[in-house]
Formats: structure tokens, sequence, C-alpha cells
């Protein structure tokens, strides 16, 4: 599973990758470090994470992204 990571800057804009990883550690460390560049500029971007099966199929803008649910036995 490979982890993309998106932020757009308005509610209406589109989702933007900005970093991809391949573990939930790395997407936390990235995630981090991009809320703290964002508070040293002053600005609050929203942030999301998208799974995709394969890196070849990630694409660089989306319009939503989908919630994606763990399931439990």
């Amino acid at each position: 599973m490979i982890h993309g990571i998106y932020v757009r800057s308005r509610p209406k804009h589109k989702w933007h990758l900005v970093s991809v990883a391949v573990s939930p550690e790395a997407v936390n460390h990235d995630m981090d470090k991009l809320r703290k560049e964002a508070e040293l500029n002053g600005s609050a971007p929203e942030m999301a994470v998208q799974i995709f099966d394969s890196a070849f199929h990630i694409p660089e803008y989306l319009n939503e992204v989908k919630d994606r649910k763990l399931l439990y036995n």
C-alpha cells in the first residue's frame, strides 16, 4: 500500500499531492513536518491521506479524497 499525502489551501480547490509514503509512521512524520512549515508561513491548509495499491496510479491532483475504512473481523 502506498499513501499519498494531499493538501489544499481553500475548500473549493483541488487536492494537490505533496508527498508519498510507504508506511503509516512515515505519513505521520511527513504530515507533522508539513504542519510545522504551514504554521511558520501563517497558513492552515487542509491535509488528507489517500491509499493506493500501486505507485504508478497516484494522480497529482484529486477533486475529492475518498475515505477508506478499515475492516475488522
